[in-house]
């Protein structure tokens, strides 16, 4: 029997360099949390950097080991304008 996990992710983007990240919406939306940039360096928030929230579905096989990744939802957030 097939069995599902589910991660909420959020994706946001340096404004500095324009490089992408995808992390936890825990961290990144409830936490707020400050990260430096991997490419220029630059500390910024994740939650005033968002660019896209998404619910991802995982198909996993009978002893856990994930068989598939898909987007199940896109998740809207309150403070996007």
């Amino acid at each position: 029997m097939d069995a599902t996990a589910w991660l909420d992710v959020s994706v946001f983007r340096c404004p500095q360099c324009g490089r992408y990240y995808a992390e936890t919406s825990w961290y990144a939306i409830e936490l707020k949390s400050d990260i430096e940039c991997g490419s220029c360096h630059e500390t910024f928030n994740t939650k005033n950097h968002l660019t896209d929230r998404v619910m991802l579905r995982f198909t996993l096989d009978d002893k856990g080991k994930m068989m598939k990744a898909e987007m199940a939802e896109r998740l809207l957030c309150f403070f996007w304008s």
